[in-house]
């Protein structure tokens, strides 16, 4: 297996007496047997396919650009985490205590955030094709039923790993070989609000780096505009921004990111002015960046929802199925689906 493991060790959050999240932890590190090899290898595949993370860097001392505008200001990113993880990969402490001391931290820094978390924690050092990584991640546990042998019916728990809805990981290897990179920190950010990534980057003592949604939209603003400038048929256009968003979701599906001078390899251009080229640095992109799938529909879709309304169709179908008229606002749909048909005709 290219899955090595380091160090893993569990502990537990619960809900104490008054309210607020406890823990019990552990005094000893878990045998990587065949159970915990295949436990982190299903995160390890899962963490990679999930999408909505937020990316960071440590940033202990560094004020934010908001921080004289008032109290609320978000203050200087504290160094504890940093500090620690530092002397646990220096061999100045132990993963066990590491690990204690951290869930220690995280209680507080739930208790800070008003959050209300329980489960079992994971801390896991491990090696994945070469690289190092530090995940940390709270899985919750379920209550199922069984049928035993004897066909009688018994109650079960089981951690839930599918959802992993609090988790963050740091690439040790990037962290060590590239100190400049502001993304060797990946976390859950969470569909609502900032709560959790404001619990993360406050827990490790980072600040977000990259935007991936942003570099997905930069991506494709930089489509629009290359075809544009390479004066392309509305058919070439269709079929340009298709390559485009099949390597992209084929690299989300594979759990592989974005690579701009890959993907530009892919894509027909002229001998002067291939993809690559023309982004240069005026798009600010990454060399490498995650696929946002719901950004990427863009590319081949037209998407807009508003006053009770959402429309989807292909862009390909604009000035063929579906006319749209700027000087009366109004869109015109020739053709409109079977089952939609049959819902206006029962309701009129």
């Amino acid at each position: 297996m290219s899955l090595d493991i380091d160090k893993i060790i569990l502990h537990s959050l619960r809900s104490g007496s008054d309210g607020q999240p406890q823990a019990d932890t552990r005094s000893q590190t878990l045998t990587p047997d065949e159970a915990v090899q295949g436990l982190m290898a299903e995160l390890h595949r899962i963490y990679n396919g999930k999408g909505g993370k937020g990316f960071g860097y440590f940033a202990d001392g560094e004020e934010s650009a908001d921080a004289a505008e008032g109290d609320d200001a978000p203050k200087p990113a504290s160094p504890l985490f940093r500090i620690a993880l530092e002397q646990l990969l220096a061999g100045q402490s132990d993963f066990v205590p590491f690990s204690v001391s951290m869930t220690q931290q995280l209680v507080k820094t739930l208790v800070d955030h008003a959050l209300d978390e329980q489960g079992v924690l994971l801390f896991a050092k491990y090696n994945y094709v070469g690289v190092d990584y530090l995940l940390v991640a709270l899985l919750e546990g379920k209550e199922s039923v069984t049928v035993s042998e004897a066909l009688e019916l018994s109650h079960i728990q089981y951690l839930d790993i599918g959802k992993l809805n609090l988790v963050a990981r740091i690439d040790l290897t990037e962290w060590k070989t590239q100190p400049e990179s502001r993304r060797y920190i990946t976390f859950s950010k969470g569909r609502v609000g900032r709560k959790l990534g404001d619990f993360f980057l406050d827990l490790l003592g980072a600040r977000e780096g990259m935007d991936a949604k942003l570099q997905n939209k930069g991506l494709l603003q930089a489509v629009e505009d290359y075809c544009a400038t390479q004066q392309l048929e509305p058919q070439e256009r269709n079929d340009y921004k298709k390559q485009v968003f099949k390597y992209c979701t084929e690299q989300a599906s594979a759990g592989e990111e974005i690579e701009i001078r890959e993907l530009s390899a892919e894509l027909p251009g002229d001998n002067d002015l291939d993809f690559y080229s023309f982004i240069g640095k005026e798009y600010e992109l990454e060399d490498r960046f995650p696929a946002d799938r719901s950004t990427l529909r863009g590319l081949t879709k037209f998407v807009g929802s508003g006053g009770g309304l959402t429309l989807s169709f292909e862009q390909k179908l604009l000035g063929s199925r579906v006319f749209y008229d700027p000087q009366t606002d109004t869109l015109t749909i020739r053709g409109v689906p079977p089952n939609l048909k049959d819902q206006l005709t029962r309701s009129s």
